[in-house]
């Protein structure tokens, strides 16, 4: 290193300035993905597998660590104040990044503006099921009952304010009806309800449900894609009925504003290439999962999209926490 550049390089870094040329050197010591869940969910799963490969495409020591609490909003803050050095990646999806700014009273950080986009990681969309017992069979006897039942129908959530809930009430104001919604502690005990003919449907992640459904003791109507999923194949999505609703539960890659842009493509293109393991997509495709990898500027817009059509959802059910 010449003396001018080393010079340089120092005022850099006691100017904070992102600067591109030791961007380069980017990764030098452990990188850390926050998940901002607890351990053995399908967020930390992805986050786990997801580590194993960026470990060899950055090529980095890559760790997984976890800050849970407040639907996700902890870890969010905690990412949204650590150095913005590429050191500390964000894992998280619409729950801190969509639904939050109109969820919660208070929300000490902000989705935009604290954060920069890296990159999608992973979709998955939601089952519509009824209790294997059910009279309905089919999405179009579904969407029948529902809309002639109304409220005397009611769905269990895995909590209010999450996807499952959500997910719902998009459906609800497509269709123009308000079933009532019971929500649960997770989506265990939201299933169970179910199981238990306590509620008439549930909409919910497919690793939740997929189990009962091979066991017999659930049915999918319909799931909540763009497109139908690698799960179920043979299940029509919503948006095949002419409803507007698609409801994926996204997850991606995220890190601190101001982190320099030559480590966020660094960190874009090493989970690209992590991408292309056939080992990668067999592990989230296990968990009903599916790999959508995509960089910075569509990752970005996509959000923008996501915080638009979540606010009309969330502000039109009045739902607010603290």
């Amino acid at each position: 290193m010449s003396r001018i550049f080393r010079w340089t390089y120092i005022l850099a870094l006691c100017l904070g300035l992102p600067f591109g040329a030791f961007a380069q050197d980017y990764p030098n010591k452990v990188v850390r993905i926050l998940v901002p869940y607890p351990p053995g969910g399908v967020v930390d799963i992805t986050a786990r597998v997801l580590a194993e490969e960026l470990a060899r495409t950055l090529p980095a020591t890559v760790i997984v660590e976890n800050k849970a609490g407040a639907g996700g909003t902890i870890g969010a803050e905690y990412v949204a104040r650590a150095p913005a050095d590429g050191y500390t990646i964000l894992l998280s999806g619409a729950a801190t990044h969509a639904f939050a700014p109109w969820v919660y009273k208070q929300l000490r950080y902000d989705p935009v503006k604290d954060f920069v986009p890296v990159t999608q990681v992973s979709e998955g969309p939601l089952a519509l099921c009824v209790n294997a017992s059910s009279p309905v069979n089919t999405l179009a006897e579904f969407l029948a009952m529902v809309k002639s039942g109304g409220a005397t129908l009611n769905f269990s959530s895995n909590g209010n304010g999450t996807y499952p809930h959500l997910a719902v009430e998009l459906m609800n104001q497509s269709l123009g009806v308000k079933p009532l919604h019971v929500p649960y502690a997770g989506g265990a005990q939201a299933i169970t309800a179910l199981l238990g003919n306590q509620v008439q449907f549930t909409l919910n992640h497919i690793p939740v449900v997929q189990g009962h459904v091979k066991a017999g003791r659930l049915k999918v109507l319909a799931t909540t894609g763009n497109e139908r999923s690698v799960a179920f194949p043979n299940v029509p999505t919503l948006k095949e009925s002419g409803l507007d609703v698609v409801a994926s539960a996204w997850f991606g890659l995220f890190v601190p504003a101001g982190t320099p842009a030559a480590v966020v493509e660094r960190i874009a293109k090493a989970t690209s290439d992590a991408a292309k393991s056939p080992a990668l997509r067999e592990k989230l495709a296990a968990q009903g999962d599916e790999l959508k990898v995509q960089g910075p500027a569509q990752f970005q817009a996509f959000q923008a999209s996501e915080l638009a059509k979540w606010q009309r959802v969330i502000t039109s059910t009045g739902l607010k926490l603290d």
